[in-house]
């Protein structure tokens, strides 16, 4: 059975082709939580099905939009981060 995944850091490097791996090679629906600061490419999610890949603009550190999309999901695979850090 096709699962709800929510991962942050989507838009990322890493986060980016975990997303399309998933799409790929299964049937599960995923949820993209990304802020798209720097690292964030919001094209690395072209051209993947819009009825299985959902994308929200966000940040994992706003407490609200993180219940809510956790409320909705059956796992959670956790990419965001600063890699850059001085």
């Amino acid at each position: 059975a096709a699962r709800r995944l929510l991962v942050t850091g989507g838009a990322g490097f890493i986060g980016s082709n975990f997303v399309h791996h998933v799409v790929k090679n299964t049937d599960d629906h995923v949820t993209v939580l990304d802020k798209l600061t720097y690292a964030g490419n919001l094209a690395s999610l072209d051209e993947l099905p819009a009825d299985r890949v959902r994308f929200v603009q966000g940040d994992i550190v706003d407490a609200r939009l993180v219940d809510e999309l956790f409320s909705q999901v059956d796992a959670v695979v956790h990419y965001a981060a600063e890699s850059h850090n001085d």
